[in-house]
C-alpha cells in the first residue's frame, strides 16, 4: 500500500498544450525536461479557437488555415525539442474552445500531469478576459503544473 507521498508518484503520460505563444515554448521546455527524465510520453496539443477564427468574417477560410499552420508550427517546435532528447511524442491539432478542449484531451488520454505556461495576469485581467491556465487549473482532475515566463 502507498502512502501517497511524493516517491508514489509516477508521471506516465503528460500533456502540454502549446499557442505558439513565448509563454507555451517555455513550459514546452519544462515538459520535454520532465518527460526525459521520468520517461514518461509527451502530448503536445494546440488548440484552434474558432470563435478566434470566425471574427475574422469573411475571411474565415483563410482565419482558419493561418490558424492551422501556426498550431502545426507550434507543436512541430516542441517535437524537435523532444526528438533531440529521445522523448516520445504525440501531437494533436483540434478545433474548439482551448480550455474545454484541454480538460476533454486530458480526461481521455489519462494524462498525469499538465505542463502549461501562464502569464501571470492581475486579479482584474483574469475577472475582465480570463485565463485559459486559471480555468484549467481549477478544473482538471490531474495536477497541472504552471510555468511562469
Amino acid at each position: 500500500m502507498t502512502d501517497g507521498s511524493a516517491t508514489d508518484v509516477i508521471y506516465r503520460r503528460l500533456l502540454v498544450p502549446t499557442d505558439g505563444s513565448e509563454y507555451s515554448f517555455n513550459a514546452g521546455t519544462h515538459a520535454v525536461y520532465l518527460a526525459s527524465s521520468l520517461g514518461a510520453e509527451l502530448i503536445i496539443l494546440n488548440v484552434i479557437d474558432v470563435d478566434m477564427a470566425f471574427h475574422a468574417g469573411i475571411h474565415y477560410a483563410e482565419s482558419v488555415k493561418t490558424l492551422e499552420q501556426a498550431g502545426q508550427e507550434a507543436i512541430s517546435s516542441i517535437e524537435a525539442m523532444a526528438r533531440e532528447r529521445g522523448v516520445a511524442t504525440r501531437s494533436l491539432l483540434v478545433r474548439g474552445d482551448p480550455k474545454d478542449a484541454i480538460l476533454k484531451l486530458a480526461c481521455e488520454e489519462k494524462v498525469d500531469c499538465i505542463v502549461m505556461g501562464s502569464i501571470g495576469m492581475s486579479a482584474i485581467e483574469r475577472v475582465l478576459i480570463g485565463s485559459v491556465s486559471e480555468s484549467v487549473t481549477r478544473h482538471a482532475s490531474c495536477p497541472v503544473l504552471l510555468v511562469r515566463s
